[in-house]
């Protein structure tokens, strides 16, 4: 016996409305969860970028102050090479003016020159000629002039002339000075 007009049917826990609502809101979750680890890589990877950039800004501001060092060493090199050749010239033009005053009737064989002595050796025709033309001039440069003769088979004179300065005014001093 039924007391019902209607037939019985059973009932489900969810409603098949529930059941798309709940599948859509598990496919959103899904999705979140997916970019939420997609971040977190991007967020790593970042990071581990971040890290190499760092390490290459040091790497840099490294070279950068090697190569500041490295142009001031060759900025002060450039400075000692451009008076080492101003003193170059200006000695080369004392050093020709020297040779500018030797006279005739001497001939010079050897040179050496150091910062406070002038070594001249050579061969003159007389003493007097040597002390009144080349050997007055030198003393007028150095503060002593002295020379030695020997004489020669041939009649002339074989001479040796050291000229010096006091130690801390060499040709050297005097010459930078000029400007």
């Amino acid at each position: 016996m039924t007391y019902s007009f209607t037939k019985a049917t059973s009932k489900h826990v969810l409603k098949p409305a529930t059941k798309i609502w709940a599948f859509y809101f598990v496919l959103a979750f899904g999705i979140l969860i997916v970019f939420k680890v997609n971040l977190l890589l991007q967020i790593e990877s970042l990071k581990e970028s971040q890290e190499s950039m760092k390490a290459e800004q040091e790497l840099i501001a490294n070279k950068t102050a090697s190569l500041e060092k490295e142009g001031e060493r060759l900025h002060y090199e450039l400075g000692i090479a451009s008076q080492i050749t101003n003193r170059d010239e200006k000695l080369r033009t004392q050093i020709k003016n020297i040779i500018d005053m030797i006279p005739q009737g001497i001939q010079i064989s050897e040179i050496k020159f150091d910062n406070n002595v002038l070594f001249m050796r050579g061969i003159t025709i007389s003493r007097e000629l040597f002390e009144t033309s080349l050997q007055s001039q030198l003393r007028t440069i150095y503060t002593t002039s002295n020379a030695s003769f020997y004489e020669l088979s041939s009649g002339w004179l074989n001479f040796e002339s050291i000229s010096k300065t006091a130690d801390n005014d060499g040709l050297i001093e005097r010459i930078d000075e000029i400007r």
